[in-house]
């Protein structure tokens, strides 16, 4: 029996064990003795390809999207709005992702808030400690402005901007400074303190907080899908199985 007969053989086999809500996928999944999902790692010239040429994860991804896609049930009026097989799988996938992580978007918000908030801050650095301890003193007490102190005096790039960095993510460069600049309310002046061979004086100017809205709610809710998806593509990549995601349509 050739290669391909053998495939087709096994496709209606494994096909049959399915009752598919949305358009049957091209290649349904194995199932192992407890009832998960394996890739069935046809032996065709297509998929040895994809092995040779460092491209399994493409395939496993598009493998995986399809098997979702077909979960998801459409009205008939639906599809016929989509007008197209992109369109729908598109649209079936959202709505899984829509149930599957709708719940989890808030939780996940006040867990990578902070990464999303960004800062703008100020920097002047010196090799010379007295110089700018006497710059800190200027500039506390009003006799010199920040920004021309760093245009004139600052050893680093940012003299080009008056020292002004930003807007970064608080998490950025050196975990020191961000200490210091997390602890700092807005205006205020930090240091001198010393970081290898330079002297450091800091300013935080601006701290920009992440507004909850439904762009941001979107973006959240692929994040969360793309986690998702990529521990199950790492696991089917070790010829690990995976649970059969369930679709519950979302209440949100």
């Amino acid at each position: 029996m050739s290669i391909e007969s053998a495939y087709k053989e096994g496709y209606l086999a494994i096909q049959s064990q399915f009752s598919w809500q949305g358009p049957s996928p091209a290649i349904p999944p194995e199932l192992d003795e407890l009832g998960r999902w394996r890739w069935p790692e046809f032996d065709t010239p297509f998929c040895q390809l994809m092995k040779r040429t460092g491209r399994t994860r493409v395939l496993l991804t598009a493998w995986l999207e399809d098997l979702i896609a077909a979960l998801v049930p459409l009205s008939q009026e639906r599809c016929d709005e989509l007008g197209d097989e992109q369109s729908d799988r598109k649209e079936r996938l959202k709505l899984f992702r829509d149930a599957a992580f709708s719940l989890h978007v808030e939780e996940h918000f006040s867990r990578t808030k902070r990464q999303r908030d960004r800062i703008i801050f100020s920097l002047l650095r010196c090799s010379n400690l007295p110089r700018i301890e006497e710059l800190s003193l200027a500039i506390r007490e009003g006799e010199l402005d920040f920004a021309a102190a760093a245009i004139r005096f600052s050893e680093g790039p940012e003299s080009a901007q008056g020292g002004r960095i930003g807007p970064i993510s608080p998490n950025t460069g050196n975990a020191e400074v961000n200490r210091l600049l997390e602890q700092a309310n807005e205006g205020d002046l930090i240091g001198p303190f010393t970081i290898d061979n330079s002297h450091i004086l800091l300013r935080l100017d601006t701290r920009i907080t992440t507004r909850f809205n439904d762009k941001l709610h979107d973006d959240l809710l692929k994040e969360l899908y793309q986690e998702w998806l990529a521990r199950q593509l790492t696991a089917l990549e070790s010829g690990e199985s995976i649970e059969p995601p369930e679709y519950l349509p979302s209440l949100l």
